[in-house]
C-alpha cells in the first residue's frame, strides 16, 4: 500500500462527521443483524461476577446470579470493540502509556466510580441508554440526553475551575522548564515505527484463535466481536467521543462533536425507522419506558464523565 494511502487511512485522524456516518449505519446493521449495540451495565456487572470464581476468595455467587459464559455475545462484542480500539491505535503508531498526578488517578477513580453508580441507577450507559434508544425512539433516550446535559453542565463548571486553580499555580511558579523531552520523543518515535507490525500479528493471532474455536464447533460469536472491533476502529480513528460531545460545549465551547453526535442520532433514527417499517423488527424494539430515575442517574453520569475526561 502507498504511503500516502496508508497515512490517510490508518495514521491521519478521520473526520469526526465521517466517525459518526460510520457508526450510525454499523448500528443500523447489528439492529436489523441482531440488535444493536447495548448497555455495557449488564456486561460489567457479568464481569464483576467471575470475581466468585476465583478459588482463593472462597466466595460462592448468589443463588439467583446466573453463571456469565464466556460466549455470551454482548461480552465478545466489549471484547472486540476493546480489541478494535487497541489494534487501531497500533495501526497509527499512536499507542503509549502516560503516566499521570495521583490526583489525576484520583480524579479518574472517583469519575468513574460516579459514571458506575449512574448507570445502574438509570439502567443503562450511553451507548445503549442514550445512542440506540434515541435511535429507537424511545422517550428514555431523551430523558438520558436531558440528564447528561445537566451533568456535563456541572461538572464543566467544576473542569473551568479547576484550569482555573492550575493557571494560577502555573504562572505563579516561574519559568517552565522543558527539560529532555526531545529525546524522549525520539524513542517514543523510535518504538512506534515497531507498531504496525505488532498489529498485523496480533490480528492474524486473534483470527486464528477465533477459528479454531469456530472450527470446535464452540458457537463463538465472531459476528458480535467483528461488529465491536469495526466500533472500536471507528472510535479511534475519529476520535468520535460521547463525553466530549456534552463536556466541550461547556468547557471549550465548541459544538462540532455534539453536531457529529446529532448528526449519527439522525441517520440512526431514519435507519431504525425503516427496519421497523419493514416489519424487519419489532415497532417496540428499543423502546423501553422513561422514568425519574433514568433522569437523575443520568446526571451523576454526565458529571462522572465530564470531570474523568471521557
Amino acid at each position: 500500500m502507498p504511503s500516502d494511502l496508508y497515512k490517510k487511512i490508518f495514521e491521519e485522524k478521520w473526520p469526526s462527521e465521517l466517525g459518526a456516518v460510520i457508526l450510525a449505519l454499523l448500528n443500523t446493521l447489528m439492529f436489523l443483524y441482531s440488535g444493536p449495540i447495548a448497555t455495557t451495565t449488564a456486561v460489567i456487572a457479568d464481569w464483576g461476577r467471575w470475581v466468585y470464581k476465583i478459588p482463593s476468595m472462597n466466595i460462592q455467587p448468589p443463588a439467583q446470579f446466573l453463571q456469565a459464559s464466556r460466549y455470551y455475545a454482548e461480552h465478545v462484542l466489549y471484547i472486540g470493540l476493546m480489541s478494535g480500539v487497541f489494534l487501531s491505535a497500533l495501526t497509527a503508531k499512536q499507542f503509549s502509556l502516560k503516566r499521570e498526578k495521583i490526583s489525576g488517578y484520583v480524579q479518574g477513580f472517583i469519575g468513574g466510580s460516579l459514571m458506575g453508580i449512574g448507570s445502574f441507577l438509570a439502567g443503562a450507559c450511553i451507548l445503549g441508554g442514550l445512542y440506540s434508544d434515541i435511535m429507537g425512539l424511545s422517550l428514555s433516550g431523551f430523558v438520558m440526553m436531558a440528564g447528561l446535559l445537566a451533568g456535563a453542565f456541572i461538572g464543566g463548571k467544576f473542569v473551568i475551575w479547576q484550569i482555573n486553580r492550575e493557571s494560577e499555580k502555573l504562572f505563579g511558579s516561574g519559568p517552565l522548564r522543558m527539560g529532555n523531552a526531545s529525546k524522549n520523543e525520539v524513542i517514543k518515535k523510535d518504538y512506534r515505527r515497531f507498531q504496525p507490525a505488532i498489529a498485523a500479528v496480533a490480528s492474524l493471532v486473534i483470527l486464528f484463535i477465533i477459528a479454531a474455536d469456530i472450527y470446535k464447533g464452540s458457537k463463538f460469536p465472531a459476528a458480535a466481536f467483528l461488529f465491536g472491533a469495526f466500533f472500536g476502529v471507528v472510535f479511534q480513528r475519529s476520535a468520535f467521543c460521547f463525553a466530549s460531545a456534552f463536556r466541550e460545549i461547556f468547557v471549550t465551547r465548541t459544538t462540532r462533536m455534539m453536531r457529529s453526535l446529532v448528526i449519527s442520532l439522525l441517520i440512526g433514527v431514519a435507519g431504525f425507522t425503516l427496519v421497523k417499517t419493514a416489519g424487519l423488527r419489532p415497532e417496540e424494539s428499543y423502546v423501553f419506558r422513561a422514568g425519574w430515575n433514568i433522569f437523575f442517574g443520568s446526571v451523576i453520569f454526565g458529571f462522572g464523565m465530564t470531570i474523568t475526561g471521557g
